[in-house]
């Protein structure tokens, strides 16, 4: 599986990769001296970890430089480049005699955006940069170093990077895309996830040590759930959702691009009677890749306008929560908190219920 980390230096990047895998991650490529920086690095690093007694590999893609040159323009060409790279070697092992099941795959699986603790919501550039990429790949946005945001700063900036998300069409894993939605519920309260970072250890009663950032009024604990959604970012990237991020890369983003790539390969091979069998093979694939556009673009559909009627309700629901904590009644919620979840929670009921049903239509 392939990750890569993106955004402009100085969020904490490096430091929440090294936590994520509890390994070291240089940031020595990273330009300091923004006259001087022209270009965005691109550095690969592959981890191995072991989750009960299974072996993973995972390469994450560092871009150190983004957002660091006095000229953003050409800032996306690396990264866009480097993905379409991936996908062009896979499409050319695809056409040799390599069965998939050895084809190495160096698709990029999923992309961390990470955010500024600070702000009115997407900026220009980062609503420019998902744009163009939300259509080749699994976007995750991530709010780094949020232990500089208050409790309520924290929900009022993820209530407003959502509403700006939903009014620029830009389309973020797993909201859209999984082909596994049974998870969607479980994460997509705490998106964009916010996180910390940190290489440092503090010593808890009984002697265990756990990662934290430690300030002179006491200390902030990366794994710990009431200080920052660290745990289940990691939960969703490296054990309920990997396969489906794979998957969904394939049957969708790759896709895309394949179909792409095979129209322009049938434009110019049409008039070569030895390419007859390649361009007839192509013209399958590329159909099927488009009914499979065609068949997310009517879920999509339908469901748009849902989505964002209950993202709504859903951040009230929360204001009515994190009300409850202040006034200490979380043990005994307010009779309206638990109307607008039950209500909320019929409401997706009923939209997967449609969903399926189109599903067996068109089936």
């Amino acid at each position: 599986m392939f990750i890569i980390a993106y955004r402009d230096s100085g969020l904490g990047k490096t430091t929440f990769i090294n936590t994520l895998f509890n390994a070291p991650l240089n940031d020595e490529n990273g330009p300091k001296h923004l006259a001087s920086a022209k270009t965005v690095a691109i550095t690969p690093i592959t981890y191995e970890l072991v989750e009960e007694n299974v072996t993973l590999h995972l390469t994450v893609v560092d871009t150190p430089g983004f957002g660091d040159t006095l000229n953003r323009e050409t800032n996306f060409d690396p990264i866009m480049k480097y993905i379409d790279a991936q996908y062009e070697n896979y499409l050319q092992a695809e056409r040799s005699d390599e069965k998939r099941g050895k084809i190495l795959d160096t698709r990029i699986h999923a992309l961390l955006y990470f955010l500024p603790p600070y702000g009115a919501g997407l900026r220009d550039i980062d609503i420019e940069f998902m744009q163009r990429f939300c259509t080749k790949v699994n976007i995750i946005p991530v709010i780094g170093k949020s232990d500089a945001l208050m409790a309520d700063e924290a929900v009022l900036y993820k209530r407003t990077v959502l509403k700006d998300l939903t009014r620029h069409d830009i389309r973020i894993y797993p909201l859209y895309h999984a082909e596994d939605r049974d998870h969607i519920v479980r994460y997509e309260k705490y998106m964009p996830f916010c996180v910390i970072g940190s290489d440092d250890f503090i010593e808890k009663p009984g002697g265990r040590k756990v990662r934290a950032r430690k300030y002179g009024w006491g200390a902030v604990e990366v794994e710990n759930e009431a200080h920052c959604d660290f745990i289940h970012l990691r939960e969703m990237l490296i054990r309920t959702n990997m396969q489906d991020l794979i998957d969904t890369t394939h049957s969708v983003h790759y896709s895309l691009y394949r179909g792409v790539k095979m129209g322009a390969s049938i434009t110019d091979s049409a008039n070569s009677p030895a390419m007859a069998e390649e361009v007839f093979d192509g013209q399958i694939q590329n159909a099927r890749a488009a009914l499979v556009e065609e068949m997310r673009l009517r879920e999509d559909e339908i469901k748009k306008q849902f989505v964002v009627k209950v993202r709504e309700k859903e951040a009230d629901l929360r204001y009515d929560i994190f009300d409850d904590i202040f006034s200490g009644t979380t043990s005994n919620p307010s009779k309206k908190t638990r109307n607008r979840e039950e209500a909320l929670n019929a409401k997706r009921i009923a939209m997967m219920e449609e969903i399926e049903a189109m599903r067996a239509q068109m089936a």
